[in-house]
């Protein structure tokens, strides 16, 4: 009896020992699993940090570029109003005709960064805690991004060159006098055109003038957000303020 009694306490010792040594292992393997994922977690958060400072730093560009754009529209504005004076047979400063001509149908690109944007859709956007920050990002980045691309290279209107230049110079080519190194020398005032032609010009210049009103709100609506934006992320990541 007594030797089974020892066998017994043996076997239960033993018994106790395995579950120990199991106990050990999977709580090993719970604790490197945990770290992996601490350490996962890290670098995923490291990633944004950095995608959210180059995004910090990318809208700055994309700031001036806009405001570089709509103050091309603002001149665009300016320089109607001084072929409207040709179409009311105003006199003009001739040396200035060259660069408004330009201005007048010259059109613009819209170049903004996305890729930061783009990196953090691809990680979820749910690594963006702050709701409101989310918010802002999408409808900058998803919408209003795509809306200055359009009205810049896709909206007819504003295709001035391409459709416009040519109504333009046929209007003011017999009005228009060069010397031989082709510079202008005089413009003919009244412009030598029919009434029908004198009527389009104005309709023209009228479009060019409404559709530069046009681009220069939108683009005042996208750069107050830019930067809006561009503050709410100096105000929740510190870190992009780090040089």
């Amino acid at each position: 009896m007594q030797n089974s009694n020892q066998n017994t306490a043996g076997l239960s010792s033993k018994i106790l020992k395995y579950l120990a040594e199991l106990l050990v292992v999977v709580f090993g393997v719970y604790l490197g699993f945990k770290a992996n994922n601490y350490a996962s977690e890290l670098t995923q958060k490291d990633y944004v940090n950095a995608t959210i400072k180059e995004m910090y730093h990318s809208l700055e560009q994309d700031i001036k570029d806009a405001e570089l754009n709509m103050e091309g529209h603002r001149k665009g504005i300016v320089v109607v109003q001084y072929f409207f004076k040709l179409v009311h047979n105003k006199s003009v400063d001739i040396d200035s005709f060259d660069i408004y001509y330009h201005r007048l149908t010259r059109n613009f690109i819209s170049v903004q960064n996305t890729s930061p944007f783009e990196t953090i859709r691809s990680k979820g956007y749910n690594v963006i805690a702050n709701d409101s920050l989310r918010r802002k990002m999408v409808k900058l980045y998803d919408f209003q991004y795509e809306m200055l691309e359009k009205i810049e290279e896709k909206y007819q209107p504003s295709q001035i060159y391409s459709n416009k230049s040519h109504y333009i110079n046929e209007f003011l080519d017999n009005s228009l006098h060069f010397d031989k190194d082709l510079k202008l020398l005089k413009i003919t005032l009244p412009l030598d055109i029919s009434q029908g032609d004198r009527s389009h010009l104005i309709l023209v210049l009228k479009s060019i003038y409404t559709t530069r009103y046009f681009n220069i709100s939108v683009y005042n609506e996208v750069i107050n957000d830019m930067k809006s934006l561009r503050s709410n992320i100096a105000q929740l990541y510190p870190l992009v303020l780090d040089k």
